[in-house]
């Protein structure tokens, strides 16, 4: 006898009822939300009138002192720092301002605080330029730092060594400090190249090149300097003094040169 094949019964599936807990869940979440919206729309209410009591009393923007701007223009500030006289002072955004300034070619860093009732001091320090450094695009000045100072008139520098060669920007600090040890020397420099990324050569302004060791490079120019006070060679036609045998100054005359090889 086959016995017919059972047919599972119904899943009957009933409607689940949100408990009271689940209610109270969602009446919690609703007061909670409602409550956040109020409290900030108190706040935005007390914080606009606080600002208005402070303008009442005098708490208004009404000078901006500068410290130490130099080559940085009053326009270039006022550009950054867009301020309006007569604005609640204790509203200003110091930090953004400060950061504001700082985009500024000239600006290295830069310090903004109030002076209460009604004062903005701004106290910057601004780039110290050392040379012009040659580019494809002409000649821009650089800082102690290797950076390009943006928007620097180079023609405003023209007194400063003219700096080349690859990586001779960042280097270039160092050099120029040992040269300023011999200030008569130093008077007399046109420009300074760096050389397969490893030694300098100084260019004077009468034509003269000077060839500087990779290694104590400041050893050499003192005694180029104390050769120089004894015989004047930089004054004499020459086309190289080689500086870079501790033992030996090299001189070569001033003669037309058939042929150039690579400088190393």
């Amino acid at each position: 006898m086959r016995l017919a094949k059972q047919i599972a019964p119904e899943d009957k599936k009933t409607p689940r009822r949100m408990s009271l807990r689940g209610y109270l869940s969602g009446f919690l979440a609703l007061c909670f939300i409602l409550g956040s919206v109020i409290i900030i729309i108190q706040w935005s209410t007390i914080k606009t009138s606080f600002l208005h009591q402070i303008a009442e009393a005098g708490f208004n923007l009404e000078t901006v002192t500068v410290n130490g701007r130099n080559h940085t223009t009053r326009q270039e500030l006022n550009d950054a720092l867009k301020l309006q006289n007569g604005a609640p002072i204790l509203s200003i955004n110091l930090a953004e301002k400060r950061l504001q300034v700082e985009q500024l070619g000239w600006v290295e860093s830069a310090y903004l605080e109030r002076l209460l009732p009604n004062t903005l001091r701004l106290t910057i320090i601004e780039r110290t330029p050392i040379a012009l450094l040659q580019t494809n695009e002409g000649h821009q000045l650089i800082d102690d730092t290797g950076a390009i100072i943006a928007g620097a008139p180079p023609e405003a520098f023209s007194h400063l060594p003219v700096v080349s060669g690859k990586d001779a920007a960042k280097r270039a600090n160092n050099l120029i400090e040992i040269l300023k040890t011999e200030p008569e020397l130093y008077a007399e420099i046109w420009a300074i190249q760096h050389i397969s990324k490893r030694r300098w050569n100084v260019h004077m302004k009468n034509g003269i090149t000077i060839k500087l060791p990779e290694k104590e490079p400041g050893f050499a120019w003192s005694r180029l300097a104390r050769f120089e006070h004894r015989n004047q060679i930089i004054q004499r036609d020459l086309a190289v003094i080689d500086m870079r045998l501790q033992d030996q100054i090299l001189i070569e005359p001033n003669l037309p040169i058939r042929g150039k090889g690579q400088e190393t």
